[in-house]
């Protein structure tokens, strides 16, 4: 009777051995993505503040680029709001990019220094 009963132990083991690795490598996954949407999100703050602060004082041109600018975070927000992989992470962090792009053109135009970049401090 003890005899049948290793197998089955064993073949307990291996599924158990199983399903952690594959419990282990999504939540590798998942923590990466997370990692990549806190990045992605501090981005996004900066350039919300950016935005937010950033007048185009009657300049048509500085104002077309702020407007393109809060294009991008509205675009961005919702991107970050349904990201689940690093590759939605990454993808939002280039929105971002292009919003910052914006406003470094707005501030050339307004004659004033823009603002550092989250990656740069």
């Amino acid at each position: 009777m003890v005899l049948p009963l290793i197998p089955i132990a064993v073949g307990v083991g291996v599924a158990a051995f199983g399903a952690g690795r594959k419990f282990l490598k999504n939540l590798e996954v998942t923590r990466a993505a997370d990692e990549a949407k806190a990045q992605a999100r501090g981005s996004y703050l900066q350039l919300a503040f950016a935005v937010d602060t950033i007048r185009h004082d009657n300049d048509e041109v500085a104002a077309e680029h702020l407007a393109s600018a809060k294009e991008c975070l509205d675009n961005a927000r919702v991107m970050l709001n349904v990201a689940t992989t690093v590759e939605a992470a990454v993808s939002a962090q280039g929105v971002i990019t292009e919003g910052f792009e914006h406003i470094e053109l707005a501030c050339s135009a307004l004659g004033i220094e823009p603002p550092q970049r989250f990656t740069e401090i």
